[in-house]
C-alpha cells in the first residue's frame, strides 16, 4: 500500500470513513461497546469481558463547553473504572488535569458511611494525544507512555490501583505494511482511518472491519452529517488557534528588548484570540493554556463579553 497522503479538511468531509479524533468520530466509534472493551484489551493490556458507561458530568465544571475533547467513563465487569480522554490541543497543565481526573475517580469511591476499610478498585486514565507531551530524546519512538506509582528505593510498584496511559499519535509513524499486532492497529486507525479509501488488504481482523463499518461516511444520517461537519470546524478552530499562540510565542521572542509599545500589540492579539475562544464556549483553563494569558485576564475578558 502506498504511504498515507494526509487530507485537508475539506477533503476529509467527502472522504469515507468520518474522522476519529473528532468529538463526534470518537463518541460514533468508542459508545459501541465491542469497539471500546477490544481496544483496552489491546493497548492497555487488560482481560475486560463488559463495561457500563457512566455520566461524564463530574469529571469536570465545565465538560459541556468543552469543543474538540470528548471524556468517556466507564466502569468493568470487575469494577475497575476506565476514563478515556481524546485530546487535540496541547495543554500547558494536561498531566495536572490527567491527575485531577483521576482523583476525582479515586474519592468517589468513598461509601456514604461512617466507617470505610478505603480499599480501592483499580483507575485508568488512557488518554489519546494528538500532540506530544513526554519529549524527552528516550522516548522519541515510545508512542505509549504508562505511569504508575513506584517506590524509589525498592524500585517496585507501589500501588496498581492508579494507572496513567498516555498514547502520544504524532510520535506513530508506522505504513500498513508495517503493522505487527492489534495494538499497531489501533493506532494505525486512530491517526488515519479518515485518509483510507477502503479496508487495507493487511488488515483482516473482524474487529477492525467492524470499526471501519462503523466509521463510513455513508451510513451517517443527515442530523449525524450535520454534527460531524461542526466537530470538523471545532477541530480546524482550535487548531488555527493553537498555531497563531505558537506563532505568536517565536514572534514574541525575536521581539525581545524592542520597543515596549510593539510588545502591547502582541499581547493585544493574545486578547483577540483569547475572545474568540470564549465567544465559541471555549472554557476558561483552556483559554489559558492555548494563549499563556493569566486566569485574570481571560476572567476579565469573559465579563466583557
Amino acid at each position: 500500500m502506498a504511504k498515507i497522503k494526509t487530507k485537508t479538511e475539506d477533503e476529509i468531509v467527502n472522504s469515507i470513513y468520518i474522522n476519529p479524533l473528532t468529538d463526534f468520530g470518537f463518541k460514533k466509534l468508542f459508545l459501541n461497546k465491542e469497539l471500546l472493551i477490544a481496544f483496552l484489551n489491546d493497548v492497555v493490556g487488560t482481560s475486560i469481558k463488559d463495561i457500563q458507561y457512566q455520566a461524564t458530568e463530574g469529571l469536570g465544571e465545565q465538560i459541556e463547553d468543552r469543543t474538540a475533547i470528548f471524556d468517556l467513563l466507564c466502569i468493568t465487569d470487575t469494577n475497575e473504572y476506565f476514563i478515556v480522554e481524546m485530546q487535540l490541543g496541547k495543554q500547558t497543565y494536561f498531566k495536572d488535569r490527567v491527575l485531577f481526573y483521576a482523583s476525582h475517580v479515586i474519592r468517589k469511591q468513598a461509601p456514604r458511611r461512617k466507617y470505610w476499610n478505603y480499599e480501592l478498585k483499580a483507575v485508568y486514565v488512557v488518554s489519546i494525544l494528538d500532540f506530544i507531551t513526554f519529549a524527552e530524546s528516550s522516548t522519541n519512538n515510545e508512542v505509549i507512555e504508562r505511569v504508575y506509582l513506584y517506590r524509589e528505593k525498592a524500585k517496585k510498584r507501589y500501588s496498581n490501583k492508579l494507572n496513567l496511559i498516555f498514547i502520544e499519535l504524532p510520535k506513530f509513524k508506522k505504513q500498513v505494511s508495517e503493522l505487527k499486532n492489534n495494538t499497531d492497529v489501533w493506532l494505525f486507525l486512530l491517526k488515519y482511518t479518515s485518509e483510507l479509501n477502503a479496508c487495507p488488504t493487511e488488515i483482516k481482523e473482524k474487529i477492525f472491519k467492524r470499526f471501519l463499518e462503523l466509521a463510513e461516511i455513508q451510513n451517517l444520517t443527515s442530523m449525524e452529517m450535520e454534527t460531524y461537519k461542526k466537530s470538523l470546524k471545532q477541530n480546524r478552530f482550535l487548531r488555527d488557534m493553537a498555531n497563531c499562540v505558537k506563532e505568536d510565542g517565536r514572534m514574541e521572542g525575536r521581539m525581545e528588548g524592542k520597543m515596549e509599545g510593539r510588545m502591547e500589540g502582541r499581547m493585544e492579539e493574545r486578547r483577540q484570540i483569547a475572545a474568540r475562544l470564549l465567544q465559541r464556549k471555549t472554557s476558561v483553563e483552556e483559554v489559558v493554556s492555548l494563549t499563556d494569558l493569566t486566569k485574570e485576564q481571560v476572567q476579565e475578558l469573559l465579563k466583557q463579553n
